[in-house]
C-alpha cells in the first residue's frame, strides 16, 4: 500500500512540475505537446522520445515498421524541441522524476490525471 501512494505521490509531484512549465514556458509547452501528440498519433513509443531528448542510443525503442522518410521528418520535430533555448527546463523535469515511465511522464503532458496512470502498465 505505501509503495502505491508513493507512486501515486510521485506523479502528483511530476502533474505539479508539468503545470508550472506549462506556465513558466508557454512555447516550451506548446511545442512540447506537439511532439508528444506526434509521438502518440505516429504511435511511436514514448521511450523513444524519451530516448532522442535524452540522446541515448535506442535499440530497445527505435521503431521497426515506420518508413524512414517518416521517421525522419519525426526525427526533426523533436531536434526542434531540444533546440528550444528552454529545453533545460523540461530535461530537468524528466532528470528529476526519472522514476516515473517515460509514457506516463509524456501523458501527464498531453493532460492525463495521475490517477488514471497510477499502477498502468500497458502504456510504453
Amino acid at each position: 500500500m505505501s509503495m502505491m501512494v508513493a507512486g501515486m505521490n510521485e506523479l502528483h509531484e511530476a502533474k505539479k512540475d508539468v503545470e508550472a512549465l506549462k506556465q513558466d514556458y508557454p512555447e516550451l509547452n506548446d511545442q512540447l505537446v506537439h511532439v508528444t501528440s506526434l509521438t502518440r498519433q505516429l504511435q511511436l513509443k514514448y521511450g523513444y522520445m524519451g530516448s532522442l531528448l535524452r540522446d541515448k542510443e535506442l535499440p530497445d525503442y527505435e521503431p521497426q515498421f515506420v518508413r524512414d522518410s517518416i521517421l525522419s521528418l519525426y526525427q526533426d520535430e523533436v531536434r526542434k524541441l531540444k533546440e528550444h533555448p528552454n529545453i533545460v527546463q523540461l530535461k530537468d523535469i524528466m532528470k528529476k522524476h526519472r522514476q516515473i515511465s517515460d509514457s506516463k511522464l509524456f501523458l501527464l503532458i498531453l493532460g492525463a490525471k495521475p490517477e488514471l496512470l497510477q499502477g498502468s502498465t500497458i502504456i510504453k
